[in-house]
């Protein structure tokens, strides 16, 4: 009776942590620091927190922007802010001066402005601006490098190397604790 008690309870709790760790877990709307610019033609632009959502980061997630799934990434707050939220990065500076010289704030200048800043190099590091965004790395911060393991490709290898290990050891491990023991 007790070994039954004990195995309904084992089962509850992993039902418990597997409902638990199944939910989403969504971040809240980022509070983006407000940013004044000026255009060429002597426009003054504020963008706020409501605006970087409606206008910027829609063009950041979409799929002409960076070959890297940004809107599922953790770090997609930090592409032109400093992990702060205080104030822009290098890579948000880049991208307000080439606001500024583009336009008011509209989708089409937004996405003018990002393929202007795409060629520069980020932040010293031997990589262009669009190579680290699709990579998945942070073009402003120059800790944030593009890594193999980024490449799906190479995220697949591992998990067939991964199964393997897993095969070979179970292998192994019958063969070791099978063997009949000659009498």
């Amino acid at each position: 009776m007790n070994r039954r008690l004990f195995a309904v309870i084992v089962i509850i709790l992993l039902a418990a942590v597997i409902v638990v760790n199944g939910q989403s877990y969504a971040q809240s709307s980022a509070n983006y620091p407000t940013v004044t610019y000026h255009t060429f033609k002597g426009y003054t632009v504020t963008i706020i927190a409501s605006t970087w959502n409606s206008t910027v980061y829609p063009v950041i997630f979409s799929k002409n922007f960076s070959t890297y799934n940004w809107r599922d990434s953790p770090l997609r707050n930090y592409i032109l802010f400093d992990y702060g939220m205080t104030g822009l990065n290098p890579y948000g500076a880049e991208f307000i001066a080439a606001m500024e010289a583009t336009g008011n704030l509209t989708e089409k200048n937004v996405t003018i402005a990002f393929e202007k800043i795409a060629p520069l190099d980020a932040t010293n590091s031997g990589y262009t601006n669009q190579e680290k965004l699709n990579a998945g790395a942070l073009p402003g911060f120059s800790n944030s490098t593009p890594t193999s393991f980024n490449n799906p490709s190479v995220r697949s290898l591992y998990g067939w190397i991964f199964a393997g290990g897993v095969v070979v050891s179970i292998v192994a491990l019958y063969f070791i604790f099978n063997r009949k023991k000659d009498e």
